[in-house]
């Protein structure tokens, strides 16, 4: 019946939609590729399907998929992008659409009528629930093995870094907007990770909360790691506390780690990555020795 139905689908988006939309559309529909076609609805999502999926099983990624913020976005050139409007995906015809959070309101309805897998992955900053996502998208489009070998090179990355000399040197985060995660927060996590104490923990943050520059003066961090102020800031908040004249002479004067907004934008999906890399900076920067 699915078969049947997919033909049909792909005959109506051949005749049809061919000049109304992309022609890589209609590409996936006509490949003769025996594993399962995927469409990614968001940009978390699309960093899922770009670590899992052959080139020729994507039908489309979402219109973010080549942001500065995308972390695949490099693997993402030269893929057919939508909007994830329902219709879209209907016209598309994948076997499995996934998504980070719902696109629209009778998402799952519609694309249980037209025969399509539409899968959720679960929310969540720990790894546990990252390899649950990684392992239930490789299930539905035949990608187990490489979900199991990306698990496994995460498991081993993770175990390299517990491993590793942990220091006394406190670390502080801010982001342009003047906010730093405390306790509970998934950059929290990250610095805790990456072997330094977080400044936040210490200091009984709870959450996500504006920066206390009095704390900071008073009590300055050894290190600053700062995050998304790769985009553009005239489009920061002019009243900012990431603005004031005493934090950016701070950032001149501590040894100050820039992570890309890439690492941080799906809540702690590329953790390890990140805490990869305020090591390998930090030793850059001469404040870690192994």
């Amino acid at each position: 019946m699915k078969h049947t139905q997919n033909r049909t689908q792909k005959t109506f988006c051949k005749l049809l939609f061919a000049v109304l939309l992309p022609s890589v559309f209609c590409q996936s529909a006509f490949a003769d590729d025996p594993l399962p076609s995927v469409m990614s609805l968001d940009y978390c999502s699309d960093q899922y399907v770009l670590s899992l999926a052959d080139r020729a099983q994507i039908v489309a990624l979402s219109k973010a998929a080549e942001d500065l913020y995308s972390y695949h976005r490099e693997r993402a050139k030269g893929l057919a992008k939508s909007g994830s409007t329902i219709a879209e995906i209907v016209i598309a015809s994948p076997d499995v659409a996934v998504q980070t959070y719902s696109t629209a309101a009778r998402m799952g309805e519609i694309t249980e009528k037209a025969g399509i897998v539409l899968l959720n992955t679960s929310y969540g900053r720990d790894l546990d629930t990252m390899y649950s996502n990684l392992s239930m998208i490789a299930d539905a489009i035949g990608k187990q093995n490489e979900a199991e070998s990306l698990i496994s090179d995460y498991k081993t990355r993770l175990e390299n870094i517990r491993s590793t000399p942990r220091s006394d040197f406190t670390v502080a985060y801010v982001t342009p907007g003047g906010f730093t995660g405390g306790k509970g927060t998934f950059i929290n996590d990250i610095i805790e990770l990456s072997g330094f104490q977080s400044y936040a923990a210490i200091n009984d943050y709870n959450g996500w909360l504006p920066l206390p520059l009095e704390d900071m003066i008073m009590n300055p961090p050894d290190i600053i790691i700062t995050s998304f102020f790769d985009s553009q800031l005239q489009n920061q908040s002019r009243w900012s506390v990431s603005r004031h004249d005493h934090l950016l002479n701070m950032m001149e004067d501590i040894p100050t780690i820039h992570l890309p907004g890439a690492l941080m934008a799906c809540d702690g999906l590329f953790l390890i990555e990140a805490a990869e890399q305020i090591r390998s900076d930090a030793k850059a920067l001469g404040v870690l020795h192994e």
